[in-house]
């Protein structure tokens, strides 16, 4: 029983600890209230590409410049991004992925009409200013509605 108990528990606890490491809007989250683009050091060239083939088709934000360079490994070292809304809204970035480095780099463009003040945003996503929170309790809630038709 102590067995089955131990088992139980480290496969609730290694569940939860890689499902932290997913983000639902990874590598990016197209809606009518929200465009999010996230880029981290294994970021994939295909998900790179169906990044701004997505971005062509549900959005009119276009990438002014995008680069990456790539490690020996085939990780993401160096990105640069550059973003034009085409609403007044534009930005870019530049990071070097350091090993380890487990951020995750672009932008968040809100369209929603409600209380929170920050319709564009540039840099790391992880940041509290980011206001990535509240696409994650958008893209939730979504997700209930969605479940429960």
């Amino acid at each position: 029983m102590r067995k089955l108990i131990l088992t139980v528990l480290f496969t609730l606890l290694a569940s939860g600890i890689f499902a932290q490491g997913e983000k639902s809007w990874y590598p990016a989250y197209f809606s009518k209230d929200y465009v999010v683009v996230a880029v981290n050091a294994h970021t994939t060239d295909e998900e790179l590409l169906q990044i701004r083939k997505n971005i062509l088709k549900y959005s009119m934000i276009r990438f002014t410049n995008f680069d990456v360079i790539r490690a020996a490994d085939g990780s993401i070292y160096f990105l640069s991004m550059e973003v034009d809304c085409r609403d007044g809204y534009s930005g870019k970035i530049s990071h070097a992925f350091e090993p380890g480095d487990t951020t995750y780099y672009g932008f968040v463009r809100d369209y929603s009409l409600n209380t929170y003040k920050k319709p564009f945003f540039i840099g790391n996503l992880l940041s509290p200013y980011s206001g990535i929170n509240h696409v994650e309790e958008y893209i939730a809630t979504k997700q209930e509605e969605d479940k429960t038709e």
